[in-house]
């Protein structure tokens, strides 16, 4: 019989010429992953949107997925995560230019309504950030996402009013806490609400009224 030793083999009919090793997850996929879901959660409810629906949005293989993501659960924090993040620099952004000076108690106040005019505006925060995160991620796992989002951001807020002398500082935890539960659940019922603005301006000048019966000193 003939030796076929290096003899060049023709790639069988469909396959290409060059394959991408096993287990390698194709470069940009975490972000195409991300992208897709957090589209893919803006629309519906994390129940109602499958792993092949992401994947095929993504252009994604299955592998990659699980090489980033070892679950849906896993993909949602991280959708979270990069949702609560933008949607906390433009509340940030937009608080500060409520105010015309840096005082802590006045960017506290502002802070707050800059978070319900987000709540009122933004469909991502409503579905993901106020309806889904703590249903799909449980309470536990959501306070520790969200430690550096918004319960980060609003006691250190808090912390500055107080370090300040504006308001009790006793226990700013339990003080943020408080106030940051009171901003969700007007949040909630704003992002509920067929008509978002309009239920912005009943909760605002509720929640206005609540902070402000903390201040300790006039203002400057």
């Amino acid at each position: 019989m003939a030796s076929v030793k290096g003899k060049e083999r023709k790639p069988r009919e469909g396959a290409t010429a060059e394959r991408r090793p096993r287990g390698r997850p194709t470069d940009g996929a975490r972000e195409a992953l991300v992208r897709a879901a957090r589209e893919l959660f803006t629309e519906r409810d994390f129940n109602d949107v499958s792993t092949g629906e992401i994947l095929a949005r993504a252009s994604v293989s299955r592998g990659a997925m699980y090489h980033h993501f070892p679950s849906k659960t896993d993909l949602f924090r991280a959708v979270y995560l990069a949702s609560e993040g933008d949607a906390m620099q433009r509340v940030a952004a937009a608080a500060q230019t409520l105010v015309s000076s840096d005082d802590p108690f006045e960017l506290l106040v502002a802070g707050c309504r800059a978070y319900l005019a987000e709540c009122a505006s933004s469909r991502e925060l409503q579905r993901i950030g106020l309806r889904q995160s703590r249903a799909v991620l449980g309470w536990e796992a959501w306070r520790e996402a969200a430690a550096d989002l918004g319960i980060g951001l609003m006691e250190a807020t808090v912390a500055a009013a107080a370090a300040a002398g504006e308001i009790d500082a006793s226990d700013v935890a339990a003080m943020s806490s408080v106030l940051l539960a009171s901003m969700i659940e007007a949040g909630l019922s704003i992002a509920n609400d067929p008509k978002p603005q309009r239920a912005r301006a009943r909760f605002e000048p509720q929640l206005v009224r609540l902070v402000e019966g903390l201040r300790t000193t006039g203002p400057r």
